[in-house]
């Protein structure tokens, strides 16, 4: 009776984490799905010169959304570039 028990708790454990596996591979699919949303409509806006700054902080702001990047290191490139593009205008 004891083998049944623990066949059986093993069996639901199993299930639970085949259960699992699904959910996670689905949750990873549509993350990749929105990042390659958010990628092509990124480079529709970068066709015109103004675009590209805002594919710029949009790509920013999806990388650190995503968590690919933290937001403290998302804002300091965001900044890097607003200071790059700022200079590079002036010349």
């Amino acid at each position: 009776m004891a083998a049944n028990a623990t066949q059986s708790a093993g069996q639901a454990v199993g299930d639970t984490l085949d259960e699992a596996r699904k959910l996670a591979g689905k949750a990873a699919a549509r993350t990749r799905e929105q990042a390659e949303d958010i990628l092509a409509e990124a480079k529709v806006v970068a066709r015109n010169d103004a675009g590209r700054d805002a594919a710029v902080y949009v790509g920013l702001a999806a990388t650190a959304a995503l968590g690919v990047v933290e937001l403290p290191l998302a804002a300091a490139l965001g900044a890097g570039y607003a200071i790059f593009r700022s200079r590079r205008g002036r010349r």
